[in-house]
């Protein structure tokens, strides 16, 4: 199943937080990045990269603290105020250069743009992933985290796809 179908399964289950507004959010994306002329099609290879390095990041993360550690990041990263430091402590400094490097490099957009629109694009990514988070037990299993963390293919083009899929979902 891919990553799309499971985040369409946590918001019809009534036991999960996600709803379709997170679909929408997605969608949305393009607004945070102000005067580009284009910027809907920047986002895919926008998040080609960042969900790369986001899968990497956050696999990483569960092996040295566990899928507890990991949830709580993807929770406290979905809310709207995430802050520079917090994306730099998500990633660590140095993937957090290649990754505004790889941007900067796919999309010929200005790092200082990119570095400005990651704190609003990191919690919609993650909204999407805490679709899955159970309403009363936050320690059971999310399987859109889970689905993005153990899936072959790489995390950009499951985010990729999500973010196609959404927009022919929502536009029927």
């Amino acid at each position: 199943m891919n990553l799309f179908q499971t985040v369409l399964q946590s918001i019809e289950n009534p036991e999960h937080v996600g709803t379709q507004q997170d679909l929408h959010g997605l969608l949305n994306l393009a607004q945070f990045l102000p005067g580009v002329q284009g910027a809907q099609q920047h986002m895919q290879p926008i998040l080609g990269v960042l969900g790369s390095h986001l899968q990497d990041a956050l696999n990483e993360q569960r092996q040295n603290n566990g899928q507890a550690a990991v949830q709580q990041t993807v929770s406290n990263l979905s809310q709207p105020s995430v802050t520079v430091q917090e994306v730099v402590n998500l990633f660590g400094q140095e993937r957090f250069n290649g990754l505004l490097a790889e941007i900067s490099k796919r999309t010929g957009l200005d790092s200082q743009l990119i570095l400005g629109s990651l704190p609003a694009l990191i919690p919609v990514v993650m909204k999407l992933l805490a679709t899955g988070t159970h309403q009363t037990n936050p320690q059971a299993e999310n399987p859109v985290l889970s689905n993005f963390l153990d899936s072959n293919q790489n995390g950009g083009a499951l985010l990729t796809e999500a973010f196609q899929l959404a927009s022919q979902f929502l536009r029927r």
